[in-house]
């Protein structure tokens, strides 16, 4: 099992995807799923369309939570840790990132 990191940028985004009404509680249950997933370190289904990111982000991956909704997150297996990035639209996550 991975211990979990929570990034600065991914604890404001969570803050501000809860506040702002756009996600239901099914979103949330669906994203909290996904990450406890990653953390036992099992498969995730192919619908969320997990993949490696390139160019700058190399060695971090994407989950698409809803089609527009990504989690952006990082595994370490020498620290076994999974550090939670970035959450957001995908203007929300690369504007922030560059």
């Amino acid at each position: 099992m991975l211990d979990i990191k929570i990034e600065k940028h991914y604890k404001k985004d969570i803050e501000r995807d809860k506040l702002s009404g756009k996600y239901s509680k099914l979103d949330f249950e669906v994203l909290k799923n996904i990450i406890i997933s990653l953390q036992e370190e099992k498969p995730i289904d192919l619908i969320y369309r997990r993949h490696n990111l390139k160019s700058n982000f190399k060695g971090y991956e994407v989950i698409h939570v809803k089609n527009d909704w990504l989690l952006i997150f990082k595994i370490d297996t020498n620290s076994q840790t999974l550090f939670l990035v970035a959450l957001g639209t995908h203007n929300q996550v690369f504007k922030k990132l560059y």
